[in-house]
């Protein structure tokens, strides 16, 4: 997938709608949070967050920063149209290997119930397509 100035959120409405109207899951480096946008069709919108909290170095945050959006080509073609999803890195991602921020992101989207066309459906995942997800 390719990673486009269109399907990046830069805007901070954009990062606060989903804060305050989706729902999220966080794993051991990252937290993920995610809102259903029907005005996006079958389009996503994806946005980082690699705070000072996170690392106090510029050069560790953009490390993580390039992590997620190699993580994000690698397997956003599997996430369902119509969200946005925003990624939160913890401090224990800037001293991680990418293999393990890997893991875990996969980890926290298949709870989320947001990984289509791999294993069975999930509760989850059946929540969120009929639009009970928040």
């Amino acid at each position: 997938m390719k990673l486009d100035r269109g399907s990046r959120m830069q805007r901070w409405a954009e990062f606060d709608g989903v804060r305050r109207l989706g729902h999220s899951r966080g794993g051991l480096y990252l937290v993920i949070g995610v809102l259903r946008d029907e005005s996006l069709g079958l389009g996503r919108k994806f946005g980082f967050i690699t705070s000072k909290k996170a690392h106090r170095h510029a050069v560790k945050r953009n490390r993580m920063r390039r992590q997620f959006r190699e993580i994000i080509r690698k397997h956003g073609d599997q996430l369902p149209g119509g969200i946005r999803l925003v990624v939160i890195a913890r401090w224990k991602a800037a001293d991680a290997d990418f293999a393990s921020i890997e893991k875990d992101w996969l980890k926290v989207v298949k709870r989320m119930g947001l990984l289509t066309g791999v294993g069975s459906e999930g509760q989850a995942e059946r929540e969120f397509r009929k639009g009970k997800g928040r």
